[in-house]
């Protein structure tokens, strides 16, 4: 702890800028370090001191002179100026590093009465997700992620069910159904009949279905139906339909 009179108090910085200064010069990178009875503010230049830069000049408030003098004489190496502040009484301050280009690095503080707490940090905002989060395991090696794939199957599913139609060649009294969902297509046969059954369609029983169809034995309830409902809305409003083993049977 140092013996010379000084002020306590938190250290806040403003973020560093530049005046008049060319593309790709760099700003001050600076650090507080706050203790009782002691700070201090640790500055970086962003190229070598001796590259061209002149003065060091410091204000407090009003605009009164702190410190003005040539910036070789402060460096501590080749790139960091230390600044104890603890001198300094709570107020306003701008650190300016001038530049024999005629442009400089400026920086303004401000220093807290003694006890006050500076506000807190604004939370960062967080970056737009770009899409999906990825694994990988110890090795770097992508992880399936079960969870979207699940997702995707059931988005793919369900655009089918919006895609699926049916096409009808033939007459009333017999020809076929195409289904088409996507690049599959099945061909079902149907007849006029004897009432009460008005029209029938002749389906693979479930034995035969994926031989017949290439489609798994899950999918034919719900192919099934859809060739059912679908035929009734278009064809037979007026009907019921009943779904059997091996035929569609529209009825009164």
């Amino acid at each position: 702890m140092t013996d010379q009179p000084g002020f306590d108090g938190h250290l806040i910085l403003a973020p560093a800028e530049n005046t008049g200064a060319p593309g790709g010069a760099g700003l001050l990178h600076a650090k507080t370090a706050v203790y009782p009875g002691a700070q201090q503010v640790t500055l970086w230049l962003p190229a070598d001191g001796g590259s061209g830069y002149e003065t060091l000049r410091i204000t407090g408030p009003e605009g009164a002179l702190i410190e003005e003098g040539p910036l070789t004489g402060r460096l501590n190496g080749r790139v960091q100026i230390l600044v104890d502040t603890y001198p300094w009484p709570p107020g306003q301050y701008r650190i300016e590093i001038t530049h024999s280009g005629g442009w400089a690095h400026m920086l303004a503080l401000r220093k807290l009465e003694a006890g006050v707490i500076p506000p807190p940090d604004p939370s960062p905002v967080p970056e737009p997700s770009k899409g999906p989060i990825v694994y990988r395991d110890g090795f770097g090696n992508i992880l399936p992620d079960t969870d979207l794939e699940v997702r995707e199957a059931a988005l793919k599913r369900i655009a089918a069910r919006f895609s699926r139609r049916l096409e009808f060649e033939g007459n009333a009294r017999a020809g076929t159904i195409i289904y088409i969902d996507g690049d599959i297509r099945l061909r079902f046969y149907h007849e006029m009949c004897i009432r009460p059954v008005h029209f029938s369609i002749d389906v693979p029983p479930p034995d035969k279905w994926e031989a017949a169809t290439g489609q798994p034995l899950t999918e034919r309830d719900d192919i099934l139906n859809f060739l059912a409902e679908e035929t009734r809305r278009r064809q037979a409003p007026s009907l019921k339909t009943l779904i059997y083993d091996n035929r569609i049977d529209f009825v009164e």
